[in-house]
C-alpha cells in the first residue's frame, strides 16, 4: 500500500499518493442517512447537498476553524476517501504525512491522529501548514534569512517566520474564509434584514468580495426578506461588502504585526527584500495583498499554487522523509510525544 500525504482542511481535503500525485481534491463533507447512518456521499457530492436536504439526510462538515468538531464523521470521512484512493494491503500499512495548523495543541493533534487510526496506517506524522506550503512552493528557507509565509485557509490563518530550515516563530488564528462568509451573512441579516445561506454567501464573495476596494462593483444575490418572509433578489455594492468583512481581515493584520514584533529584528528586516508569501484559498480574496501592503509597507505575493501548496509540500516530505526530518521535528513540543517516534 502506498504512503499518503493529506491536507485535511475545514473546507477541502487534498490527498497525495506516493508515486501518483494528487488523487483527491474535494470538499471536506460527508452525508449520512439519518435512519441507518449509512454514508450516502462524500466530498463535493455531499457539499452540494448542504442547505438542501430533507430531514432524512444529514450532511456534516467534520472540521471547524481547523479543528475536528465531529470525531465520528471525520473518521468515517477519512476512512472512506482513503479507501477510494489507496489499495488495501494489510501486510504493508501506510505512513501518513498530515498538514496541521501552527500552534496546534497536543490534544488537537491526538484527535487528528485518532481519526486516522486504523490497521492500514502504521504512523501519522505532522508538519505545520505554512512549512509544507513553503516546501510545496519550492521556497528556499534553509539559509540564515527570514522567510515569512501566511496560509489563509477556510478555518484558520497560519503565519510562520522561517529561517535555517526551522520555524523561528509561528502564530495561528481561528479565522479564515469561513469567518468572512459568516461576517457577510450576519451583516446582511442585521443591516439589510435579509437572510442568505452560507453557499450563497460563499459564491457571492468569491465573485465580488474585496478586502480593499480596487474597483467598485455591484452584485445581485437571492435572499429571503426577513420582513416579508419571501424570497427576493437584492443588490449589494462593494462598499457594503468591504464593510461587512472588515473585522476578520483587521484581525489577520493585527496578528501579522504581533509576529513581526516578536522575531529578531534582522529576520524581520529580511522580509523587506523578499516580501511575504501568501498561500491558501482564503489568500485569493481580491484586494488582500494590497490591503496588507497598505497596513505594513511590505510586499505580498502569492506562491505558485496557493490551493495545492500544502499537499504538494506534504507529498515532497513523504518522498524523502530523511531529508525533511527536521521539518517534522519543528512542530510544537507537546505534539512530539504523540507521534510515536
Amino acid at each position: 500500500m502506498a504512503d499518503i500525504a493529506i491536507d485535511l482542511g475545514t473546507a477541502n481535503t487534498l490527498i497525495h499518493l506516493r508515486g501518483k500525485g494528487i488523487v483527491f481534491n474535494e470538499a471536506t463533507a460527508i452525508a449520512f442517512d439519518e435512519s441507518t447512518n449509512a454514508v450516502l456521499a462524500v466530498g463535493n457530492a455531499a457539499a452540494d447537498m448542504i442547505g438542501r436536504t430533507p430531514p432524512s439526510i444529514r450532511v456534516v462538515r467534520p472540521l471547524s476553524t481547523g479543528v475536528v468538531t465531529d470525531f465520528a464523521a471525520a473518521r468515517t470521512f477519512l476512512q472512506t476517501v482513503i479507501g477510494m484512493v489507496a489499495k488495501r494491503n494489510r501486510f504493508s500499512p501506510m505512513k501518513v504525512i498530515l498538514g496541521v495548523p501552527s500552534r496546534i495543541s497536543g490534544a488537537e493533534f491526538k484527535t487528528f491522529q485518532d481519526a486516522l487510526s486504523s490497521s492500514k496506517i502504521s504512523k501519522v506524522f505532522a508538519v505545520q501548514e505554512p512549512v509544507a506550503a513553503a516546501i510545496g512552493s519550492k521556497i528556499d528557507f534553509g539559509q540564515p534569512r527570514g522567510c515569512l509565509i501566511i496560509d489563509v485557509g477556510a478555518g484558520t490563518t497560519d503565519l510562520a517566520m522561517l529561517s535555517l530550515g526551522r520555524v523561528v516563530e509561528s502564530r495561528s488564528l481561528r479565522i479564515g474564509s469561513d469567518a468572512l462568509i459568516s461576517a457577510f451573512a450576519n451583516y446582511l441579516k442585521n443591516q439589510r434584514r435579509i437572510n442568505i445561506g452560507d453557499k450563497t454567501a460563499e459564491a457571492f464573495l468569491h465573485e465580488y468580495g474585496q478586502a480593499k476596494v480596487l474597483q467598485p462593483v455591484t452584485g445581485t444575490l437571492g435572499a429571503v426578506d426577513l420582513k416579508l418572509g419571501l424570497p427576493v433578489h437584492v443588490e449589494v455594492n462593494s462598499d457594503e461588502i468591504n464593510s461587512a468583512i472588515k473585522e476578520p481581515v483587521v484581525l489577520i493584520v493585527a496578528e501579522l504585526r504581533r509576529l513581526l514584533d516578536s522575531v529578531p529584528p534582522d529576520l524581520a528586516s529580511d522580509v523587506l527584500e523578499t516580501g511575504v508569501y501568501l498561500t491558501g484559498g482564503g489568500s485569493l480574496l481580491k484586494g488582500l495583498p494590497e490591503l496588507l501592503t497598505d497596513e505594513t509597507g511590505l510586499k505580498f505575493h502569492h506562491v505558485s499554487d496557493p490551493l495545492q501548496a500544502v499537499v504538494l509540500g506534504c507529498g515532497a516530505i513523504l518522498d524523502d522523509m530523511k531529508a525533511f526530518k527536521y521539518v517534522l521535528e519543528s512542530i510544537p513540543d507537546e505534539m512530539k510525544g504523540n507521534q510515536g517516534r
